[in-house]
């Protein structure tokens, strides 16, 4: 359903469900109340379609306790339990509408499961549509206000159901609404007061009683959903999410005094310190706790040497592997090249470098680069411009009247800008929870970039935005900028607890053209 437009069926089946209760007080024909088949029919083939979207989030868990038991073993197991009392609440549900019809049509359940197994349409299967005594003595029993029968112990176990969600959510239960549409005052013509039961199944007839019951199993279906993805969610915000991940080796220097050490440290782009990596290099496995391992090796003959492995990140799906390979030259003395902010080149921005040759004044010293443009700006200082991603060396000169020799020479990497991160109010994308006044005050989406040391100034160009209340989709709403529209800006304030606001189509303007960033997903709280 998410990400979709709202076709002219969808809003009939939302419209005739909307004015289901306004409809039974009321003494209508049959012709009219025969169109509860149609938003039925409806509500069963969303529940079959909502089914599948349930199990492809059991289907994530089930891989993440696969690969990592460990982490994810307490989360799955209330997963489990979760998966277990709502399929037994759900054919529960189901039986009773079985139950219902064998009941009026005075046929065997095995009879009308049959019917409803080759598809027969509740046109074909009942005969009296309009039929309220038989489902008022099914549900209520001789009971009138409803405190005993089948409809007391439908309420008792949504109930029931709805404690059991509550008691694995534990401190999450206040980040998700479970409406299962039993809470509620109700009151008769007179208005005095009445029970669940008593409003939904006393004189009320067949096919509507049936289009309650499918509404109820949405609902379980609904909830069961956003209490997985909850415990899925727990168990992955402090995992690494990378867009692009490159093995990378960050030297003390790629040239190394006779007699000195070789130091490196080697991690995984963009990573994060809690993060309990291995390093495996000609055989032997090295352990980092804070997301790098430091690595030395004495150096004491000059020459050309290479450092090759790879590294080894635990996450919910498995241990990943990441090859990398590094060349170095020991060597004696001589020129010294670094970049200023890191060991990697941007293209788009100005990367200060520094390089100098070992004793060599500035005007006997010159600086090229392979792949771009280097541009003096201080003493032993300059800035690059690069435009292609790969690699570029930057190479130092000695310079006289005689001619021009290479004294060193260093390989960096060259990358584009990292992607940024849209948010909202400091949340960023994925799915999150916001208060709705908060929301609404933000004005619109801004970006920023994650951990890069440049300043450069990101601003997010265009983006759409949805919102799914009651069981239904708004159209999208576009906005050419970073600021929330005016339809945007009602339609936000319109939201109730428990309303999610989709937002897609995030793009911003980069030094090397437009991006596409994530999407981001808001429960209103």
């Amino acid at each position: 359903m998410a990400g979709a437009k709202e076709t002219p069926r969808q809003k009939m089946i939302g419209m005739m469900y909307l004015v289901l209760t306004a409809m039974l007080a009321l003494n209508v024909s049959v012709e009219i109340l025969k169109s509860f088949v149609i938003v039925n029919d409806a509500l069963e083939e969303s529940n079959v379609n909502f089914a599948n979207k349930v199990a492809s989030t059991y289907a994530l868990f089930d891989k993440a306790y696969m690969n990592n038991p460990d982490k994810v073993g307490e989360a799955y197991q209330k997963a489990q339990y979760v998966r277990h009392i709502s399929d037994s609440v759900f054919r529960y549900v189901g039986d009773l509408k079985i139950g219902l019809i064998s009941f009026c049509e005075n046929e065997h359940e095995d009879t009308i499961k049959s019917k409803l197994a080759r598809k027969l349409s509740l046109e074909q299967i009942i005969g009296r549509q309009d039929n309220y005594d038989g489902p008022t003595l099914y549900f209520m029993g001789q009971s009138e206000t409803g405190a005993s029968g089948r409809a007391n112990d439908l309420y008792e176990t949504l109930n029931w159901y709805r404690n059991e969600l509550n008691k694995e959510l534990g401190s999450d239960t206040s980040k998700i609404k479970l409406d299962l549409g039993i809470d509620g005052k109700f009151r008769d013509a007179s208005g005095k007061s009445k029970r669940w039961e008593a409003q939904y199944f006393q004189h009320t007839i067949i096919v509507a009683c049936l289009t309650i019951l499918n509404k109820i199993q949405t609902s379980i279906l609904n909830s069961e959903n956003d209490v997985v993805s909850q415990l899925y969610s727990g168990t992955s915000e402090e995992d690494l999410k990378f867009d692009r991940v490159t093995a990378r080796v960050l030297p003390e220097s790629k040239y190394v005094l006779q007699g000195s050490e070789y130091e490196a440290e080697i991690f995984v782009a963009a990573y994060d310190s809690k993060s309990k990596i291995s390093v495996v290099i000609d055989g032997k496995t090295y352990n980092g706790d804070s997301g790098f391992v430091l690595y030395k090796r004495l150096e004491t003959t000059p020459g050309d040497y290479t450092i090759q492995g790879k590294i080894l990140v635990p996450s919910n799906f498995g241990i990943r592997e990441y090859p990398f390979k590094s060349e170095y030259t020991v060597t004696e003395p001589q020129a010294t090249i670094s970049a200023d902010k890191m060991n990697v080149l941007y293209i788009g921005v100005d990367n200060p470098i520094s390089a100098m040759g070992g004793g060599l004044t500035e005007a006997a010293t010159d600086v090229s680069i392979s792949n771009g443009t280097i541009k003096k700006s201080g003493n032993g200082e300059y800035i690059v411009r690069v435009t292609t991603a790969g690699k570029a060396t930057i190479s130092v000169y000695k310079t006289d009247n005689t001619g021009s020799r290479l004294i060193g020479s260093k390989e960096f990497r060259v990358k584009r800008v990292p992607d940024p991160v849209a948010k909202i109010n400091g949340q960023n994308e994925g799915v999150r929870q916001l208060d709705k006044n908060i929301f609404a005050n933000a004005g619109g989406l801004v970006a920023s970039l994650k951990d890069f040391d440049f300043d450069l100034p990101v601003k997010i160009s265009s983006f759409k935005l949805q919102i799914f209340r009651s069981g239904d989709l708004t159209p999208y709403m576009q906005s050419n900028g970073n600021r929330f529209t005016a339809d945007m800006e009602n339609q936000i304030k319109r939201c109730k607890r428990g309303d999610k606001v989709l937002i897609t189509e995030i793009t911003t303007k980069m030094p090397d053209g437009n991006r596409d960033l994530g999407d981001m997903t808001i429960t209103i709280l």
